[in-house]
């Protein structure tokens, strides 16, 4: 009886394992879903009280609302910054060209790259998105969104920041982009 159970826990564990080696266009394929990369997004000009802690779990954040639509396949976050990292500013940039490059690199259909335009303490914040197709190099989608928190900020600090301004954004962006036919 324990052989069986052995047997069968070694059995689920390979599945998992050849699950995660799969490719992420074999998986969106299989589940149905568009395959999308998130980057991390780069501070604006004006933003300059946004720490790099801040920026990675805007990233996550925004990653794990997309895959809670049930609706995209996103590429593990650390992939993604492992493939766009050395040229964050570029993939952020006004040309398409090398998120179309950190999209062929992940076998993504689509990238989510942004800036952050306003990052305040005070409880307010401004993310530009915009949504890269892969295979046509266009820009599939753009938004702005802000919000502003109306109630009393007590510390500002990144968590803070993350519970009551940003994760209305997260919210938003990932009903939107879910909502688009992918």
């Amino acid at each position: 009886m324990k052989n069986l159970v052995a047997a069968a826990i070694f059995g689920i564990a390979l599945l998992g394992i050849a699950f995660a080696q799969t490719p992420p266009d074999e998986v969106a394929k299989r589940t149905g879903k568009a395959q999308m990369a998130v980057v991390e997004f780069t501070p604006g000009p004006n933003v300059a009280g946004m720490s790099a802690e801040a920026k990675r779990q805007l990233q996550a954040s925004i990653a794990f609302r997309l895959m809670k639509t049930n609706r995209i396949h996103v590429v593990d976050v650390r992939h993604t910054r492992e493939a766009s990292q050395a040229n964050l500013a570029a993939v952020n940039g006004a040309s398409t060209a090398a998120a179309v490059k950190v999209g062929k690199q992940l076998r993504v259909s689509y990238v989510l790259t942004g800036t952050v335009e306003k990052y305040n303490s005070q409880g307010s914040a401004t993310l530009k998105t915009r949504l890269v197709e892969v295979a046509t190099g266009k820009v599939r989608h753009t938004d702005e969104l802000e919000h502003q928190f109306t109630g009393i900020m007590y510390t500002g600090n990144d968590a803070e920041m993350k519970a009551k301004v940003l994760l209305p954004i997260t919210l938003k962006l990932a009903e939107t982009l879910a909502a688009e036919s992918l």
